[in-house]
């Protein structure tokens, strides 16, 4: 009779969380990935505009997406608490959470846009071609002007997930990609009056894009129509910044563990800017397309931590095991459908990036390798955040630090440019790193759940542990 009650209880709560991830995760994918979509559009007209444009691209976005990725990671703590608030019935709460989020992502924004300034001596220091590093550094400055709109949008979208209304958030990124489709060519071209400015005016049109849904999501924030409900428009008030400080904690675990693993990812520009413009292009394209899937797999990780978070914000540790395996079980589904479409149609792919045979013919062994990165890549982002929600947030920070700095920069130097697999050895280093960041990760939430439900069951009853 116990086994049968488990059975039904295990049943009834997995068809639950299942129902409750695809409901929350489908919007929250749509949005994700379509932060990403706004620079495939960028790559797929640029692809048409020839290899030198492309790599300017490539490696100008480089260091704006490593602080972007960092300023996300720094917002993370608006989800975690205002999940945590939600589950715990103090609505309230999820309101100043909001309130305090905005200064912050201001405040953030500001500072790691100032980093951004000197970024051509920072490409002359690496190594980089000069007329490679001009041309990169116009675009980073213009990608750079959106830097905390970003920030912005992303503070209002995890409080938004975390109340379980990400539908307005999909709406925003879905209005700023039908705006960037519509201006882009207009300024990579050139039309009428308006100059053709390559490279820079894609970056440009993204970047109007950005502010746009960023504008978007703060005014329908401030108009919710339960606005009383969450206090949204009550005063800051003092002490802000004290009552800040768990916000923070996630965030700056967060921010230096996506900070890691971008570098890494950065460094892999910087081999690829040494392997040559043609190089440089083809590793820029695969990036977008790794990052594109990544990015639907983020979408499924967020809605894991809300799922997560509310778990553990009702103090019910089973459930908070079974909705983060629920997320991974999920990604990896899914994963491998993308993997089949990677691996067995590779060129469909490279030829929806570029038309130059060159490019192609490099890209197609580069989305085969990405078409296996994309498996533990996803799954790993997924256990972060399950982690994180359950009140661990430097555990995944020490882990992904060890997977992309002592394992995946060094394997991409060695397999890239010592042994001369080129490009696509920066994709198998990416590849190593993802496995050991994923084995690691599964390893950690195994054992942070087992160790808490016994001390738990301890506590409730001592002899539990005997």
């Amino acid at each position: 009779m116990q086994e049968a009650g488990d059975q039904d209880w295990l049943a009834g709560r997995l068809k639950r969380h299942l129902g409750e991830l695809i409901r929350l995760a489908m919007p929250v994918i749509g949005s994700r990935a379509g932060i990403l979509v706004l620079m495939t559009v960028d790559l797929a007209y640029l692809g048409r505009a020839g290899a030198d444009e492309t790599a300017y691209y490539s490696l100008g976005s480089s260091p704006f997406v490593i602080l972007m990725v960092i300023g996300i990671g720094l917002m993370m703590g608006t989800m975690v608490t205002v999940s945590h608030a939600f589950g715990e019935g103090e609505f309230k709460e999820c309101g100043a959470i909001w309130r305090r989020s905005l200064p912050w992502a201001l405040l953030c924004g500001l500072a790691l846009t100032l980093l951004l300034l000197p970024v051509e001596d920072f490409f002359l220091f690496t190594g980089q071609n000069p007329g490679l590093a001009r041309g990169a550094a116009g675009v980073t400055f213009m990608m750079s002007l959106s830097l905390v709109p970003t920030l912005v949008y992303v503070t209002c979208a995890f409080f938004l997930e975390s109340l379980r209304r990400p539908v307005p958030v999909l709406i925003a990124i879905g209005v700023a990609n039908l705006l960037n489709v519509a201006i882009n060519p207009m300024l990579v071209f050139g039309i009428g009056p308006i100059p053709e400015m390559g490279a820079e005016g894609a970056a440009l049109a993204t970047s109007i894009a950005r502010t746009a849904m960023a504008l978007f999501l703060v005014i329908y924030c401030w108009f919710l129509k339960d606005h009383e409900t969450f206090g949204i428009r009550n005063p800051l008030g003092p002490g802000w910044w004290q009552a800040f400080s768990t916000q923070r904690k996630y965030g700056y675990a967060t921010g230096l563990s996506h900070g890691f693993e971008s570098l890494g990812f950065g460094v892999m520009h910087i081999y690829a800017g040494w392997l040559g413009v043609n190089a440089s292009a083809t590793f820029g394209m695969g990036m977008n397309l790794t990052a594109l899937v990544f990015m639907v797999a983020l979408g499924l990780a967020n809605a894991t931590s809300v799922r997560v978070g509310i778990a553990h914000g009702r103090r019910d540790l089973p459930d908070r095991e079974l909705a983060g395996w629920v997320g991974v079980g999920v990604t990896f589904a899914l994963m491998m459908v993308f993997t089949g479409v990677l691996v067995f149609q590779p060129e469909w792919v490279a030829l929806s990036y570029t038309n130059d045979p060159t490019l192609v013919a490099m890209l197609i062994g580069c989305v085969v390798v990405v078409g296996y990165v994309v498996i533990c890549d996803g799954c790993q982002i997924v256990l972060s955040h399950a982690i994180r929600a359950a009140a661990d947030p430097w555990t995944p920070t020490v882990l992904n630090f060890a997977a992309y700095f002592v394992v995946q920069i060094p394997l991409g130097y060695v397999l890239a440019i010592h042994m001369g697999h080129g490009v696509v050895g920066l994709f198998e280093a990416m590849l190593i790193g993802s496995v050991f960041s994923c084995a690691i990760l599964g390893a950690r939430w195994m054992m942070l759940n087992r160790r808490q439900i016994r001390l738990s069951q301890t506590i409730v009853n001592p002899r539990a542990a005997e």
